[in-house]
């Protein structure tokens, strides 16, 4: 055989993590609230199970399961429990300076497989090298004294890999497009509790749902189905339950009679809203009030 010069290649890393902070999975109540924090690092932030409400710098927007998000360093970052709900979550703090990095800002993305797997083997080693990175702090305490052989590299890597597929991918979103879908989701719960506001104000009358839209400088249709969203049922149905609530109020009371009660919600028949009442009971406002349940 003749005798062949081979050559070694030097590998070239573009990407490189130059330290982790922390690395953990939180379970949060319904009540959760971390206040925010800013610090000079990158951090992503994954859901495992339910959804978050994410505060970046002074956008807000929602963060839904499978899917992962970037803080760039020094932007305020806070997270706290979505419309009170439970959820599950990783956080993983590194830095890394490398220029693709730029990309990530301002971006979600949705995991895949392999992804999924990258950020487990990050939480494995990160859970044997980092001390107290088990909670809302932006670092442990420390890094153990004893670990298996190549944990910080192996943490490093799962990182590293995972930022690489992200990248390669090129497949995300701008957290604006979610900002604005909770802005205006915020404007819908917030026409529906004006609504039920004014109903509750309106309480003695008989509304329509052209005097009802007027007061809210919306039309018919649109706010039908906006608060149909909302609150899961029509304008009139949600009035008159509201309407029921207030007559077993007024019974309970006991200050004024059956005939005095409906006029008061706005029913100069006393009879329909009788059969009204019982319709929506099970009861007539006799056995009502005879009754010691609400």
């Amino acid at each position: 055989m003749t005798e062949r010069n081979l050559h070694g290649y030097p590998l070239k890393k573009e990407l490189t993590v130059q330290a982790v902070v922390s690395a953990f999975y939180h379970k949060s109540p319904k009540n959760f609230v971390f206040a925010g924090e800013s610090h000079d690092f990158w951090e992503l932030i994954y859901v495992d199970k339910g959804r978050i409400l994410i505060t970046a710098g002074e956008q807000k927007y929602v963060l839904k399961a499978g899917e992962l998000a970037f803080h760039c360093p020094n932007e305020f970052h806070a997270v706290a429990a979505y419309e009170n709900t439970t959820a599950n979550f990783i956080v993983t703090a590194f830095e890394c300076r490398s220029r693709c990095m730029r990309y990530f800002n301002h971006r979600i993305m949705v995991l895949d497989a392999f992804e999924r797997e990258c950020l487990n083997r990050a939480l494995q080693e990160a859970e044997v090298l980092l001390i107290g990175s088990s909670n809302m702090c932006p670092s442990g305490s420390g890094i153990a004294s004893s670990v298996p052989f190549g944990t910080q590299q192996m943490l490093q890597s799962a990182i590293e890999q995972l930022l690489i597929s992200l990248y390669r991918r090129r497949d995300s979103m701008r957290i604006q497009q979610r900002v604005e879908t909770y802005a205006q989701q915020n404007s819908y719960r917030q026409l529906a509790k004006n609504i039920r506001a004014y109903l509750e104000e309106n309480i003695s009358r008989r509304l329509t749902l052209e005097e009802i839209a007027a007061a809210q400088c919306c039309s018919v249709p649109q706010m039908k189905k906006l608060f149909r969203a909302q609150m899961g049922r029509g304008i009139i149905d949600f009035f008159i339950d509201l309407k029921i609530s207030e007559a077993k109020r007024l019974i309970r009371e006991g200050t004024m009679n059956f005939t005095q009660i409906a006029a008061a919600l706005g029913y100069d028949n006393s009879c329909y809203f009788a059969n009204l009442f019982k319709s929506r009971t099970d009861m007539t406002m006799t056995e009502y009030s005879r009754s010691i349940g609400e």
